[in-house]
């Protein structure tokens, strides 16, 4: 008999490990360079009406929806403007990102059986005071917007877009493992080319009309990184020198006419 409760004590101390670890929830790093944008995934695809889910960035409480009703931590100087929920899956998207966002972000599902998420957001380096890159480039010349990714997985989709429509000009395709080109934009015919180790994007034979905001998004398993670059083309100088040395050369006729004229009377 006291082996069968000592046995019962072991099976009631295992399966109670066993509870404890499966509560534990993984911590998901993320890797975000400062001015980027990033979207914490939630794996949902459609949340119910009847569903609430909060966000959490350490004791503070930055979004939740509620009975369809989003709501946002717009009082918090560290997140004001910078906060946004996808209604649908409940993503958290948090725009232009300073080193004061980086920490533990927790999503819970309240009143679900479902577990909570939690992602660690690790803030590095200096980008843009905006968010937005911007470069100048002279027409004609070529142009690469660098990431400063040195290694993008196979699994991610890179994705660019062009204007504020948002429309793709590349993406890669990662069921087929292959580039697509948007070649129904003619603005790009033949100047795209897509580094897919570090999702550079070279623009040759630049003109103003490729002049614009380009968007970067790596599309993770569990979040997404957005980079923003705004191009500026401007024009040639090669043509101010062939100006000049017409001007220069008209002056000159012009004063070979006088001198022989002047001869002449």
């Amino acid at each position: 008999m006291r082996n069968h409760s000592f046995l019962w004590g072991i099976l009631l101390l295992m399966d109670g490990l066993f509870v404890a670890l499966t509560d534990v929830t993984e911590v998901k790093p993320v890797l975000v360079m400062k001015g980027d944008s990033v979207t914490l995934n939630t794996g949902v695809t459609d949340i119910q009406r009847d569903k609430e889910i909060q966000w959490m960035f350490g004791q503070s409480i930055v979004g939740r929806i509620k009975d369809g009703i989003i709501t946002t931590s717009v009082d918090d100087e560290q997140f004001r403007d910078r906060l946004k929920l996808d209604k649908q899956t409940g993503s958290l998207t948090i725009t232009n990102i300073r080193t004061e966002h980086d920490g533990l972000y927790e999503l819970f599902f309240i009143g679900s059986t479902e577990t909570s998420k939690k992602f660690h957001v690790t803030v590095y380096g200096m980008f843009e005071a905006d968010g937005t890159k911007p470069i100048s480039v002279m027409q004609g010349d070529p142009v690469t917007l660098q990431t400063r990714i040195t290694d993008i997985p196979r699994d991610d989709v890179i994705e660019w877009t062009f204007g504020p429509q948002k429309t793709f000009i590349v993406k890669t395709d990662r069921e087929k493992g292959m580039l697509l080109y948007n070649e129904d934009d003619i603005r790009f015919t033949n100047r795209l080319h897509l580094n897919i180790q570090t999702g550079d994007l070279k623009i040759s034979n630049t003109d103003p009309k490729v002049s614009g905001l380009y968007q970067l998004k790596i599309i993770k398993s569990t979040y997404t990184l957005e980079k923003s670059f705004s191009v500026t083309v401007t024009g040639s100088d090669r043509s101010g020198a062939v100006s000049g040395i017409s001007g220069a050369s008209v002056g000159l006729m012009l004063w070979a006419v006088a001198v022989f004229l002047l001869k002449e009377v």
